[in-house]
This record gives structure tokens, sequence and C-alpha cells, in this order.
């Protein structure tokens, strides 16, 4: 396998030191930086509300998250390296039990955690079975609450057709397993921009 495989191989589970490597890239990239700010912003967050997102990386997205009062949050990430990396980064906030860190896929979040206000992913879609993936996201966003899922390609000579294609096969799998209000946001990125697939639980 040559390097750049090995590398892109990590995005997907970061290990080892070229995961350290990976972890650098998601917390300090711009463009990575942008899409997290962006993605948390469409959350519109609320005080008191409980949020999960799905593949937290280094934590990034969910020290945004926690800058805001009041707000809970549960991050899972298959990755004991991004794990790791997340408690660091948030460490007063695991000190003072508003966030909780799970190392598994989105299948291993205790029912008790549930269920939340709001849920998101960033990134993950692309790697996950998605239809799975909408349905345990319905078993875990309360009636009301909010999903949102944020793709950006970055394989080799992605377009924004890409992006418009993973947005147009999320909205018809939302839309069959009954969640309402299904809308896609656009944030203009380079290479190619990042949409963001928000729905309501019904």
């Amino acid at each position: 396998m040559s390097l750049r495989k090995r590398i892109v191989s990590q995005f997907e589970h970061p290990r080892g030191l070229l995961g350290r490597l990976v972890g650098l890239i998601l917390s300090g990239r711009g463009s990575n930086l942008k899409r997290n700010r962006w993605t948390v912003e469409q959350l519109a967050l609320q005080p008191g509300e409980a949020v999960l997102e799905v593949g937290c990386g280094p934590g990034v997205a969910l020290e945004l998250c926690l800058s805001q009062r009041g707000v809970r949050a549960v991050g899972v990430d298959h990755s004991a390296l991004m794990i790791a990396q997340a408690s660091r980064r948030n460490a007063r906030a695991v000190k003072e039990g508003r966030v909780r860190l799970i190392e598994g896929t989105v299948e291993a979040i205790p029912a008790g955690l549930g269920p939340f206000d709001k849920m998101f992913s960033i990134n993950v879609i692309q790697f996950v079975d998605r239809p799975a993936f909408v349905a345990r996201a319905k078993a875990l966003v309360k009636p009301g609450g909010m999903l949102a899922t944020t793709y950006q390609p970055r394989h080799a000579k992605a377009t924004r057709a890409d992006a418009v294609k993973m947005a147009d096969e999320l909205t018809a799998l939302l839309t069959q397993a009954g969640f309402a209000d299904v809308r896609t946001r656009e944030l203009e990125l380079k290479p190619v921009p990042a949409v963001c697939v928000l729905a309501r639980r019904g």
C-alpha cells in the first residue's frame, strides 16, 4: 500500500503515528476548522440541550458545542487515539461531567444516554452503512430533535456533484425514515464545497 493510501485510510480509523498526524490535520487545517464551526452553527444549540457527535475525532466540534452555556455532550469514535485527543482537548468539561467520550461506533452508545436534542456528524457518513445510520439516528434523537450530517468529498478528483449526490441520497433515506423538514445547506470550501443535510425527527 502506498504512503498516500495509508494516510487516506487513517481518516477512517486513525491509529499509530500516522493517526497522530491525522489528528493534527483534523484539528489544524483551515478547511476542517471552518467545516466544524459551520456545522455546529447549524445546530443552533440552546442552554440545557444534550448533543451527540458521531465520529468526534480529536474533539474540535465538541469543544465548540461545550463552549455554549449549559450544553452537555457525548462524543463517540471508534479510534482510541481520537478519543484520547478529544479527552485532552475537552479536559475541563470531562472533569465537570459535561461530556462523555465513548470508544466505539454509534451502536455502542448506551440507551440511558439518550435521547438527544441534537445529533451530528462531520465527514463520517461516507464510511458507514447509511440506512443503518439513519435508523440509529431515529432511535437516538428525541421527537422534534435535529440531525445534521455534513459531508465534504475529499477523494481524488472530487467535485461538487459528489457532495450533491450524497445530499440527495441522505434526503431520500431521511424522508423514507419519517424525518421532517429535510433540507440541505452548502458551505463554499476548497477544493469542493461541503453540504450539511438537516432533518427534524418526527
